[in-house]
């Protein structure tokens, strides 16, 4: 057996998308009301817009404004902050919890679960996902966003100072702690996540029909775009050299499917341009996810203890 990519003809590499890149010079970005906006095939879209509507769980909610718009929107939402900031007017259902601990609800009752900007800030990110996992129900939707730090002025960064983004200064005891309640601890931006971590989490976790997208381009990313090439090159040799090694070592490697649906997001606009990370994925219908067993007993309603308030 020949590594992984000896039996596909070698590909010319791609440019970016000049549509892309003539997009972001534009510094076009198209906000509608209530929805994260994604940037796809060269056009800005809502991303719930075309959802079918229904049980949402959005955490960690922070102010609760995207909450509010979805539940607009028509979706019944609730939502999870260990510091819930309560604004606007209209119903809201708001659980007080740690987002990096197990979550105070029953499993399988959400079709959807909306965490933006949050796992960055979350000690334990594989336990949050798996407890998403465990709250959704089969064929649910996990929607993540976060700061893409694969993006090449991210990379750029990294090589020069260590350190992927330099905007909210070196991590630090002083400023990157943001606050405490009791034990809880509330990080700034310390647990930044790459598309392979993330990735690999969610797979364990039970999810698969993985889609990346982001809202708007970074102009040095863009700037970049003349390594684009170079960039797919070297995902390719490594893909091939880790094969090689694999089938050495282990007898094995991973199948090629895997791989190519890894380096098709890593080289993507998304992720060599995109501020932002944007994750799609869909929890599981035929293998039960490890966390499924995590249901506590004893709760009524959605709720398992915790603190819950009506947010008005």
């Amino acid at each position: 057996m020949a590594a992984i990519y000896a039996r596909r003809p070698a590909q010319k590499s791609q440019g970016p998308d000049p549509g892309v890149v003539q997009a972001a010079m534009r510094g076009s970005e198209i906000r509608v009301a209530g929805d994260i906006q994604v940037r796809s095939s060269g056009r800005t879209v809502g991303l719930f817009a075309s959802m079918r509507r229904g049980r949402l769980l959005d955490v960690p909610c922070g102010a609760a404004e995207q909450s509010r718009a979805l539940q607009r929107l028509g979706f019944e939402v609730v939502s999870i902050d260990l510091f819930p900031k309560q604004s606007g007017s209209g119903a809201l259902r708001i659980v007080r919890a740690d987002a990096s601990r197990s979550f105070p609800l029953r499993s399988a009752t959400f079709d959807y679960v909306l965490s933006r900007e949050g796992i960055e800030h979350l000690e334990n990110q594989a336990g949050f996902v798996r407890e998403c996992a465990r709250v959704l129900r089969p064929g649910g939707k996990l929607v993540v966003t976060t700061p893409n730090v694969s993006h090449l002025a991210a990379r750029l960064s990294a090589f020069l100072t260590g350190q992927r983004n330099l905007k909210r200064g070196l991590v630090n005891e002083v400023q990157t702690l943001r606050g405490r309640n009791g034990s809880h601890l509330y990080h700034g931006h310390v647990f930044l996540i790459d598309y392979y971590r993330m990735r690999y989490i969610l797979r364990i976790a039970g999810f698969e029909r993985l889609q990346v997208f982001t809202d708007r381009y970074s102009p040095t990313s863009l700037a970049l775009a003349p390594i684009t090439p170079l960039i797919k090159a070297s995902m390719r040799y490594a893909a091939w050299t880790a094969a090689r090694h694999n089938l050495r070592k282990h007898r094995s490697a991973a199948p090629d499917e895997v791989t190519s649906e890894i380096i098709r997001h890593v080289t993507s606009p998304a992720l060599l341009f995109g501020k932002r990370m944007i994750i799609v994925a869909e929890k599981s219908t035929g293998v039960e996810s490890p966390c499924e067993t995590a249901d506590a007993s004893g709760a009524s309603g959605d709720l398992e203890g915790g603190r819950f308030s009506q947010a008005s």
